[in-house]
């Protein structure tokens, strides 16, 4: 139940990104040195989903796989930090709301809390999410500029042409 209840959170908080993010990025940050075209965004959000859903896949067929857990718990909690840093943080800042900030408020903070608390108190301890957490924290955030580099290559074909 935990893998599902964390696809319909990621996929409600990504959906909710890739539709707004990039114009309030513009509108908002337009001195940002990191501006992606919204297709190429679009499809790096596509690409971070399906990583969270293969965690979850993962974790919901091989429970007892200590490694399958921790890449799911590790991606809660990468989404829990996500929902405060950017999102959160940003909307306080620039006294604007930035999307994200919705589902990360009332969908991600909320049940992914649940979800850690739950692996706590079954048999995980805090410093095996922290450390699932940063890995693959640091995973995702190499994963955005690759899946919008792929984009480009992708997307952008037939302007080389």
């Amino acid at each position: 139940m935990e893998a599902i209840i964390f696809m319909f959170c990621l996929t409600l908080h990504n959906l909710e990104e890739a539709l707004w993010l990039t114009e309030w990025r513009i509108k908002t940050m337009p001195n940002s040195r990191r501006s992606p075209q919204k297709e190429h965004f679009i499809f790096a959000v596509l690409g971070i989903t399906i990583l969270g859903y293969w965690a979850a896949g993962l974790f919901a067929f091989f429970p007892d796989n200590q490694y399958c857990e921790y890449a799911f718990v590790g991606f809660v909690g990468a989404m829990l930090i996500n929902a405060v840093a950017p999102h959160i943080l940003l909307t306080v800042k620039y006294r604007k709301y930035c999307p994200g900030a919705f589902t990360g408020c009332f969908l991600i903070i909320p049940f992914h809390i649940i979800i850690l608390c739950n692996a706590v108190n079954t048999h995980l301890k805090v410093s095996e999410i922290v450390v699932a957490t940063l890995v693959v924290g640091v995973v995702l955030l190499a994963a955005i500029p690759f899946f919008e580099g792929l984009a480009k290559k992708f997307f952008d074909i037939d302007k080389s042409l």
